[in-house]
């Protein structure tokens, strides 16, 4: 007769061979899925530098043509919105908007996936077309949704049960996020922070892997080098920080109204529900255009304006003026219901305002010395903090895109102000906004949605 202590460490044995070989199963998958979207994704960013040369060579043209060259650019959004939009309303519903309160509601359970072959191109294609043609929204709402896509193909090839898939598509979320803003801490936090909001050694092995595996790929085909250059700026004295509360607290306030921005153009674009989705969204990509011909650099992704806030000094007037027009243009550019993120935008209005902020400061209080450079860099933490509320994914985000870690002490001021700002105001996060009007669409029969393996809990 065996002793009963040879079948207890028989079963332990058999348990830590299981649990390896799932833990070897699901690294695998996650790589695969970086790898995918490292590829998808770089060539989607390689893609869109290319249409924003594009469309600068074309306004220059234009201008060469005084009385109706300004037909170019409005045409150039109008065309580029609507067949955007066409693609959307015809193919793959599911791929309307930024994606990710659809990325969170498939990871609660409460969502399809949808089909990969399907949202994948039209993703890709009408991301390009939409932004690349002028509509201020970012990349970062197409490569999650992306992302999430082919860790479908990803698991389906390696994994069985639903519990782990549903850990890679979060995975592939944030591998998407990291290749858009080329920031692979930033993206691991955002699966935590705001996707999940959960935490587990399995999400944590898929997500180092599918961040890593993709961000390397991503900088294989563009390069390996920092999104936005920033001028030098010096360590602020703690007694001096001061000024980055108060910016979170206005910013607080600004993420609350941009919030309601976005959504009060949705619901605007709803009350002309019986104008077809095609045509609205041609009318709103013609009116971008028109603003393009005046000024192209305010429309589009906002990368240029970004980098400008960062290295240039504008007048006090010109940063009002910008600040107020891109604060109005990305919500109007979000209701066309094409493809395209939230996050890119946000980061152009945070950045304006705190190059402005810090342009005002320095006027009345000179001896503070704070640069409108460290202050544009908080800006576009914390307005992403604000309106999204997710502090850590913002001020991660910040840190890897301009290698500025000297400010993190400013930014985790300015960020937990912003926080802390919204919730007295009852501002809802924009993706639980996002994401409850989706449901709501579906309750009217607007859209697909149904539940899937609700109940399923992530155990390690």
């Amino acid at each position: 007769m065996r002793h009963p202590i040879s079948f207890v460490l028989r079963g332990r044995r058999n348990s830590t061979a299981v649990l390896d070989y799932r833990a070897v199963r699901i690294a695998s998958a996650s790589l695969l899925t970086g790898l995918m979207i490292g590829v998808v994704g770089g060539a989607f960013r390689l893609l869109l530098s290319k249409a924003d040369d594009l469309r600068y060579a074309l306004v220059a043209w234009a201008h060469s043509r005084p009385y109706l060259g300004w037909l170019a650019p409005v045409a150039l959004g109008t065309l580029g919105a609507a067949v955007a939009r066409l693609l959307v309303a015809r193919f793959a519903p599911e791929a309307e908007g930024s994606g990710v309160q659809r990325v969170e509601a498939v990871f609660a359970g409460d969502a399809e996936p949808g089909r990969p072959s399907i949202i994948l191109p039209v993703k890709f294609f009408g991301g390009l077309l939409s932004i690349g043609s002028g509509l201020a929204l970012g990349r970062e709402g197409p490569t999650v949704q992306m992302g999430a896509s082919l860790s479908a193909v990803a698991s389906g090839l390696l994994l069985k049960h639903d519990e782990d898939k549903r850990v890679i598509e979060a995975a592939g979320a944030g591998a998407g996020l990291a290749v858009a803003f080329n920031a692979p801490i930033g993206g691991s936090v955002f699966v935590f922070e705001e996707l999940t909001s959960s935490f587990s050694p399995w999400l944590l092995v898929a997500t180092l892997a599918a961040t890593t595996s993709a961000v390397w790929i991503m900088r294989v085909i563009l390069g390996d080098h920092l999104d936005f250059t920033i001028r030098h700026v010096s360590l602020t004295a703690v007694w001096k920080s001061w000024p980055f509360i108060v910016l979170g607290v206005l910013l607080g306030v600004g993420g609350a109204f941009y919030n309601s921005a976005i959504v009060g153009m949705l619901r605007l674009c709803d009350r002309f529900a019986r104008v077809p989705s095609v045509q609205r969204a041609a009318i709103i990509g013609a009116a971008v255009g028109l603003v393009g011909w005046f000024a192209p650099a305010m429309i589009g992704g906002g990368d240029t304006l970004t980098q400008a806030m960062l290295t240039q000094r504008f007048t006090t007037a010109a940063l009002a003026g910008i600040f107020l027009l891109r604060f109005a243009i990305g919500p109007w550019s979000y209701a066309a219901g094409c493809p395209g993120g939230l996050f890119a935008p946000m980061l152009v209005v945070g950045a304006t305002f705190g190059a402005l902020f810090g342009e005002v400061l320095n006027h009345f209080l000179p001896a503070l010395q704070i640069t409108p450079f460290a202050c544009a860099v908080v800006g576009m933490a914390t307005l992403f903090t604000a309106c999204v509320r997710a502090p850590l994914t913002g001020i991660v985000l910040a840190v890897e895109m301009t290698g500025r870690g000297d400010l993190t002490l400013p930014l985790l001021e300015a960020s937990l102000m912003a926080m802390l700002i919204t919730m007295l105001l009852d501002s809802e996060p924009i993706y639980e906004t996002l994401k409850r009007r989706m449901f709501e669409q579906q309750a009217k029969g607007k859209s697909s949605i149904a539940p899937r393996h609700a109940g399923i809990e992530l155990t390690p």
